[in-house]
């Protein structure tokens, strides 16, 4: 009988593990999502999580150009080295595109207005002539009202 004591215990203590195997699994699959969730980072550690978004945004944003402003002697000694290039061209092409851009806005701005006025034109014609033949039946059901009273 011992024998039998003994091995229901352990059944039952079996039991009981896998019950708690259980409730231990899903606390650690409940805290996984959570750790794996941003927001988890930003309740838990508001200002690190503030100080990496600023390093981050530091590192995204681009250096600021130098502008160097010689004078006529360095520019003819750069230029005596071969060192300055100069292309008029570049920036005859970007006025270009400027003015194909602006060109191509104005043409669509003008078809995109061109159809809205079709599309009144068609439309208020139909409207007009619905709202005439709606407006002769509604004098006519008025006076039945008044005359039911």
């Amino acid at each position: 009988m011992a024998t039998e004591d003994s091995a229901d215990a352990i059944r039952r203590r079996m039991a009981e593990l896998r019950r708690e195997l259980t409730y231990d699994v899903r606390d650690v699959g409940r805290s996984a999502r959570a750790m794996a969730s941003p927001a988890f980072y930003v309740r838990k550690f508001p200002w690190a999580t503030t100080a990496v978004a600023a390093a981050i945004g530091y590192l995204l944003i681009p250096k600021q150009k130098q502008i160097v402003q010689p004078d006529p002697e360095m520019l003819a000694e750069l230029v005596r080295k071969n060192q300055v290039r100069v292309d008029a061209s570049a920036a005859a092409k970007d006025r270009q595109g400027m003015l194909q851009s602006l060109v191509v806005m104005g043409v669509t701005w003008a078809a995109k207005a061109g159809l809205n006025h079709m599309m009144q034109r068609m439309t208020i014609p139909a409207a007009s002539k619905g709202n005439a033949a709606e407006a002769a039946p509604s004098a006519p059901a008025e006076e039945s009202w008044k005359a039911k009273r």
